[in-house]
């Protein structure tokens, strides 16, 4: 997953990939962490994905822009809109087949 600095590189990413999977995560935060990591091997399987992550504190701009409150947030973007958000909890079994339901529907 590439750390992203700034919103406008991260605006930049959504809208040049068809498929962007954003983690929003907070500087000290345990299950952040857990979650990086599972979404990592995770997205080892969807090449058309692009896994990025961004730390809450170094983008606050970003809590406004995309209306984040918690972390971990993922969101996915498919095409430059938002398709898939979910915060805190993340059930990966979810998480994978949303995966598969846009990966596919970019190969058609």
């Amino acid at each position: 997953m590439q750390k992203m600095k700034n919103l406008d590189e991260i605006k930049e990413a959504i809208q040049r990939s068809p498929l962007v999977l954003l983690l929003i995560k907070a500087g000290n935060c345990g299950v952040c962490e857990a979650v990086q990591f599972k979404v990592s091997e995770l997205l080892k399987s969807y090449s058309r994905v692009k896994g990025m992550y961004v730390f809450k504190e170094d983008v606050p701009e970003m809590a406004s822009e995309y209306v984040v409150f918690s972390a971990p947030t993922l969101l996915l973007f498919v095409e430059g809109k938002e398709r898939y958000r979910i915060s805190r909890f993340v059930r990966f079994d979810e998480l994978e087949r949303v995966l598969q339901i846009y990966e596919e529907e970019l190969e058609v």
